[in-house]
């Protein structure tokens, strides 16, 4: 059996693709690391919508996103 490994980095995602659900059902926001979000959330080519959601994410887990966001910079 082949796994695909898609080659995506912080420039080319955009929200369709975070909030999209994987094979498990849930979505990618919810199973990638605090660090790996917060690289995206870093990234000059990040939108609006997608440190919306990242903080948003941040809040429902129970944590300050400036802190989180933070520690992982």
């Amino acid at each position: 059996m082949t796994t695909r490994k898609t080659n995506r980095n912080a420039r080319t995602i955009d929200l369709a693709w975070l909030m999209a659900k994987t094979a498990t059902g849930e979505t990618r926001i919810r199973t990638l690391t605090w660090s790996q979000l917060a690289r995206i959330y870093h990234a000059k080519a990040a939108t609006p919508a997608v440190r919306i959601a990242i903080r948003r994410e941040a809040k429902r887990c129970g944590y300050e996103p400036g802190m989180v966001l933070g520690l992982n910079k």
